[in-house]
């Protein structure tokens, strides 16, 4: 698929250029020369994604992001009762410290707000995040918290908010507590269709005057997001 700058630039000056990026987008080099990519986006999900169009803006970018001054929120589609059964066998024991306590006697209906604390290692070979018992060498702490918007036919919209960021974490940790992705087939979910992934809003300051910057766009105009859309 052929993607071009112009066509999902949504907001852009002489520093920066903000895309609504599309599934299928390559966060690195879809945009070509003259764009720094400010941080990643998985190629199967979609929303805010920030370049800078400046080696000095590209500097001040990516200290903000390094201080945590670069906000991200995400959408995304779950079951809402998971399969943890499915995936015993590949991972660690996990924890959940949810807000509420779950919805079913065996913990495997997803809790309406929680943090989850996972250490992750990375497969280079595989391209996957598996999560492990202890800290060791290639192994990081993930650390989000959620919480589920709304939940319709067997399925959840829910807010993330990341802690830390790591290769495919919100994947990666979901998975690991039985709550795979819509579409994400590489991380144990059954249903077909686009990964269920979506930066919604973003909040950066502006690496010229340092005002803090705020953009939010809506969901995907598709299945299943479309369950989910306000009447």
């Amino acid at each position: 698929m052929d993607f071009t700058a112009k066509d999902f630039i949504i907001s852009e000056n002489e520093d920066f250029a903000l895309v609504n990026k599309p599934v299928g987008m390559d966060s690195e080099h879809a945009l070509g020369e003259g764009f720094f990519p400010v941080h990643r986006l998985d190629k199967v999900a979609s929303g805010l994604l920030l370049y800078a169009k400046n080696p000095r803006s590209a500097k001040k970018l990516s200290e903000s992001l390094q201080e945590g001054k670069i906000k991200k929120r995400y959408h995304i589609i779950v079951e809402s009762a998971g399969l943890i059964s499915e995936i015993a066998d590949e991972v660690c024991p996990v924890k959940n410290t949810g807000s509420q306590t779950a919805g079913s006697s065996d913990g495997k209906h997803l809790p309406k707000s929680g943090r989850f604390t996972d250490y992750l290692y990375k497969d280079t070979k595989k391209q996957k995040m598996f999560p492990v018992k202890k800290l060791r060498k290639g192994v990081k702490e993930a650390v989000l918290h959620y919480q589920v918007l709304q939940e319709k036919d067997g399925l959840a919209l829910v807010d993330v908010e990341l802690e830390t960021g790591r290769f495919h974490q919100i994947r990666a940790q979901f998975s690991a507590h039985g709550f795979p992705l819509f579409g994400d087939g590489k991380y144990g979910s059954r249903q077909k269709g686009n990964v269920a992934l979506h930066c919604y809003t973003l909040s950066f300051p502006d690496p010229k005057s340092g005002e803090e910057l705020h953009f939010a766009i809506k969901d995907r105009d598709e299945e299943p997001w479309r369950k989910f859309l306000k009447e």
